[in-house]
């Protein structure tokens, strides 16, 4: 259950799914998040949220919600898979999520939610931005409390995790730099040798990573992902060319400079070549000070 950024186009990815829970315990520390797997029908007490998803339609039962703790039940009478997320008012970092809900089954999301703005999402399919409505949590006054054993633990996970973000960020870059230098000179062999062993730990901090805007689509977005016009860089636009497809023309040593160059600047600190993109180095850094 995630603190990270939707993209616009989300892809599903094992090591994300695994890796959510963590994310979700030291990202959002203001709130909490769980899902109950449910092949069986899940619970339905009277103080839930009903979510009906089909392939058309969202249907949340209420608008607006107190404060505390939130139980979201989610029937798919959909023909496809479906997710169904809990996103802040930006619509972009997802605060809660329960993925994987077939045709027929239901399952619930348990948050606890401060007083707020959000947004609920369907994503029949799992393509696209998903059927979204706005859910408003207003102020009930009930302040959960947590223990001091939870505090603590609480403070040990998020120590440990940013360190773990802040050891994989690093060997990312080195291995970045790495590959492009091989890419952009054009030796396809080394270039291939370097690319899961490096991508690798993308794909560890990519909860993570998620949380940092375009980022993740400059640097992971896949080509069935991309917008009409939108520019396709970062690690898969490399893939295509280190392994083509039949009658796949290879890119010229210019294009394949200018993506190399590109992945490095964004996976560096701000201020480099493209420093609208942030960087990945510094976003990590800016996460462990608690500002994702």
């Amino acid at each position: 259950m995630p603190g990270y950024t939707l993209p616009k186009n989300t892809r599903t990815t094992s090591v994300r799914k695994t890796a959510s829970l963590v994310a979700a315990v030291v990202a959002v520390p203001l709130l909490a998040t769980g899902c109950t797997d449910n092949t069986k029908a899940a619970d339905a007490s009277a103080e839930a949220i009903q979510v009906v998803s089909s392939d058309t339609e969202c249907k949340v039962s209420t608008g607006s919600v107190p404060s505390g703790n939130l139980t979201f039940t989610v029937k798919n009478e959909g023909a496809e898979v479906t997710e169904f997320y809990l996103l802040a008012a930006d619509g972009l970092r997802i605060l809660g999520e329960v993925e994987n809900i077939g045709p027929g089954l239901t399952r619930n999301l348990v948050v606890t939610a401060p007083a707020g703005t959000f947004t609920t999402a369907c994503k029949p399919g799992m393509e696209g931005d998903g059927i979204r409505s706005t859910l408003k949590v207003t102020q009930s006054g009930n302040q959960p409390s947590a223990d001091g054993d939870f505090q603590h633990l609480l403070s040990t996970a998020t120590g440990q995790y940013a360190s773990y973000v802040k050891d994989q960020s690093e060997q990312l870059l080195t291995g970045t730099e790495q590959f492009a230098a091989a890419f952009a000179a054009g030796d396809a062999g080394k270039a291939r040798s370097l690319y899961a062993a490096t991508r690798q730990h993308w794909e560890r901090i990519e909860p993570v990573a998620e949380s940092f805007g375009d980022l993740d689509p400059q640097l992971d977005a896949r080509e069935a992902d991309l917008e009409p016009g939108q520019e396709w860089t970062g690690w898969h636009r490399a893939e295509k060319d280190l392994f083509p497809p039949a009658g796949y023309a290879a890119l010229a040593a210019a294009d394949r400079a200018s993506i190399a160059d590109r992945m490095v600047a964004d996976t560096k600190e701000p201020g480099g070549a493209y420093p609208h993109a942030g960087g990945l180095r510094g976003h990590a850094g800016q996460w462990r000070q608690g500002t994702p």
